[in-house]
């Protein structure tokens, strides 16, 4: 009986991973192509560049505030097989776009898609794992992303130094159309059954979000995977302009140079998926150190090498954060309560998302691009240092209830 559950809880998870892989390339190709699509095929200027991005966390914060921590827990898995058929009915109209307004009307509507299904996915990822195993399979969960952004990005290199930069939509709207296919396969084999049928109010989801923000551990975990989102969405959006007007990399090269930042985050997520860590605290504190120096050597002008160097560098706390955070909030919450809280947790993300690109757009337009990275360092540092402040406050706050106790 234990071999034939083990087996089924392994074919779930390869299922669930096939999926993380398949949607993780699908949006990372909308968040990295749509940009290089935007400027240099729709010929639209820099601050349009940057709103493409906005717009995606304008549509991810309404589905986190509307849709998210509504649904209930049962409900997910086909739930999440809907909203990634919304995503590839998106991917094929942006092939037949032909002005920057219908790029941004669907970036919005790609956004939503996106907002909903990557905390849900978190969800289904905790819920399915054995509570002794629950670090490991969402260290596993995070590997698939990141090798799906080795994979996407890549591709992405072939399709944009091959043949036009449209024809990147056609590729990925069948990979993001398996990735459907194989979600709405999951949802029939998985059942999460919970405590809780009844679905939240407003009221209820927000008691449970403001319960769970006033754990010191859920604060580590928020503040820090904030202050990387700095870095990483700057990359992901600007990346390629910043590599042709600074370091003459053209976008088909900045691609594969990309694909270098992810390969290191990916090798990273594997570690930590094989292994046990000891201290997952030390983690997040030399991940945010690594935050800082690849960020600010992202804004030295010294051609493609110091460029490279940053990446590398980058990709340590883009493998390491993201999971360590998850582990974090996951231990710190009720099952139940997951949808709610990670919803809350990719609501704020999505708020940053949605400024970061348009004020790194406005300093850029203002001074330059290398102005508007030492700049928002200062926000991003302050960020992290709050991050600590806040677990150190609850390392303290654990050891003097155990002394009373």
């Amino acid at each position: 009986m234990n071999n034939t559950n083990n087996k089924l809880l392994l074919i779930n998870l390869i299922m669930l991973l096939s999926v993380a892989f398949t949607m993780r390339t699908s949006t990372n190709m909308l968040m990295t192509v749509v940009p290089v699509f935007t400027k240099y095929v729709i010929n639209a200027d820099v601050f349009f560049v940057g709103l493409t991005a906005t717009l995606y966390g304008i549509g991810a914060m309404v589905a986190n505030v509307l849709i998210n921590g509504r649904i209930n827990i049962e409900k997910t898995p086909r739930t999440i097989a809907l909203l990634l058929l919304i995503m590839t009915v998106g991917i094929f109209f942006y092939l037949l776009s032909n002005n920057v307004y219908e790029v941004l009307i669907l970036s919005t509507v790609t956004g939503l898609s996106m907002g909903v299904v990557q905390p849900l996915l978190m969800t289904v990822t905790n819920v399915i794992a054995p509570p002794g195993k629950r670090d490991r399979y969402i260290a596993a969960y995070t590997a698939s992303l990141s090798l799906s952004l080795i994979f996407g990005v890549v591709m992405e290199g072939l399709i944009t130094s091959s043949i036009n930069v449209r024809y990147a939509f056609l590729i990925f709207l069948f990979i993001s159309l398996i990735s459907t296919v194989l979600m709405f396969s999951l949802s029939t084999r998985i059942k999460m059954n919970m405590k809780r049928k009844n679905r939240l109010t407003f009221k209820e989801i927000l008691g449970k979000a403001s319960h769970s923000l006033k754990q010191g551990k859920v604060l580590f975990a928020l503040f820090g995977n904030i202050a990387y989102a700095f870095p990483f969405i700057l990359l992901i959006t600007y990346g390629s302009i910043m590599g042709k007007e600074y370091d003459g990399i053209n976008p088909d090269i900045f691609f594969y140079l990309l694909a270098l930042f992810y390969s290191v985050s990916f090798l990273t997520r594997l570690v930590l998926s094989v292994k046990n860590v000891k201290n997952h605290e030390i983690l997040m504190y030399a991940s945010f150190a690594a935050t800082i120096i690849g960020y600010l050597l992202l804004g030295i002008d010294a051609g493609i090498i110091m460029f490279i160097g940053s990446l590398l560098i980058l990709g340590f706390p883009h493998g390491s954060i993201y999971p360590t955070a998850s582990y974090y909030i996951a231990s710190s919450v009720e099952l139940e309560d997951l949808n709610v809280v990670y919803s809350v947790f990719i609501l704020i993300m999505d708020v940053i998302i949605f400024l970061i690109p348009f004020v790194f757009g406005i300093i850029s337009t203002i001074y330059s691009i290398r102005m508007a990275i030492y700049l928002t360092a200062v926000p991003m540092v302050l960020l992290l240092l709050t991050s600590v402040f806040f677990n150190i406050k609850d390392n303290k706050a654990i050891k003097k209830t155990a002394v009373t106790q």
